[in-house]
């Protein structure tokens, strides 16, 4: 899964880069043919922690997101975000808005519609030369063509394509196109650390969900020290300024909630491994995530949930309370499935 961290400049961007995976500042320029640099965190998850000390599993394989950081642009200063990381964002699974609360805090509705609009011109744009392509090709279809008409009226409004309801016919067409408004996007207030815990300002809140978006606040420069203290330092800390946990693992669960996504497990001694997957989806796509091949043999599907086997702790004894499931291939995944799968090529 990759997110990548746009907004204006002066706003913290590689700060929240650094807070939410540990790495240094970069040095020097990067080319633009090579202006992401990509960073890992590991999802922090409790239950996969449980099964791999219960299957004392050689390998622990936790779901990894990956955070793109877009080098500068010296030839675009003047502009609130570069253009040519329309292109790089476009392949992206969803996008991190920075925006400043750090110098003036206050309301950041002006500073959120701000870079939310660039994201709504780039889309007009790319739909407009879109339209343009398909009203000369005398073979391509009716529908496509109404479509695009839709969302080119749609965005004349300054309405982001993520408040669209789109039918599931112009969801495949569109599907590639990686529309930058559409994709799912979380606000991140780049804040001090003496904000951090507050609740957003009501109208900043009331505005971000009116265009689909959702506000997470973080104080990116507490943050990045952070990764230089021990465990037991960063607890107390962090218990100081009123937060729970870090960044990156509150972080993670505002994204699987904005992407709607689930956590099931494989699970043996060679490896514990958690992977993500859309929710509603089958065991066949469970186990096209696992491997391809699995999912072109795909007999059944044998499954426990994740509080089953924590109570009973062993597949013995969850195979003799009868907790052990066979399902098949239209099964619809929930939270916490621990799945085997069998399969035959």
């Amino acid at each position: 899964m990759k997110i990548g961290i746009i907004g204006a400049i002066g706003v913290g961007k590689t700060t929240v880069f650094q807070a939410l995976t540990g790495l240094p500042a970069a040095t020097g320029q990067a080319e633009a043919k090579n202006r992401a640099r990509p960073g890992q965190i590991k999802v922090s998850d409790p239950r996969l922690d449980l099964l791999e000390n219960l299957y004392g599993s050689k390998k622990k394989l936790p779901v990894e997101l990956t955070l793109l950081d877009f080098a500068a642009n010296p030839k675009e200063h003047g502009k609130l975000i570069d253009p040519a990381l329309f292109v790089l964002a476009r392949d992206l699974d969803a996008l991190l808005i920075v925006v400043a609360g750090f110098a003036n805090p206050g309301p950041i509705g002006a500073a959120l519609t701000a870079v939310d609009d660039e994201l709504v011109f780039a889309d007009f744009d790319q739909a407009e030369r879109r339209l343009e392509r398909v009203r000369k090709d005398r073979s391509a279809s009716d529908f496509e063509r109404a479509a695009l008409e839709r969302i080119l009226k749609w965005l004349e409004t300054g309405a982001p394509l993520r408040t669209l309801e789109m039918t599931p016919q112009e969801e495949r067409i569109f599907s590639s196109f990686g529309f930058l408004s559409r994709k799912p996007a979380l606000v991140v207030v780049n804040c001090e650390i003496e904000d951090a815990a507050a609740p957003p300002d009501p109208a900043d809140r009331e505005l971000a969900a009116a265009r689909g978006l959702e506000l997470f606040k973080l104080a990116a420069a507490f943050e990045a020290e952070l990764w230089e203290l021990s465990a037991g330092e960063q607890a107390d800390l962090l218990r100081e300024a009123g937060l729970e946990a870090p960044a990156r693992d509150r972080l993670e669960a505002a994204l699987y909630r904005r992407l709607g996504l689930l956590t099931f497990y494989t699970a043996g001694e060679p490896e514990a491994h958690a992977w993500s997957l859309t929710a509603g989806s089958t065991a066949l796509e469970a186990a096209a995530r696992i491997h391809t091949d699995i999912a072109r043999g795909f007999i059944r599907a044998e499954v426990v949930s994740f509080e089953d086997f924590a109570a009973l702790r062993t597949d013995a004894k969850v195979k003799e309370a009868g907790k052990l499931r066979l399902e098949g291939k239209d099964y619809v995944m929930r939270d916490g499935d621990i799945i085997h799968i069998r399969f035959k090529i």
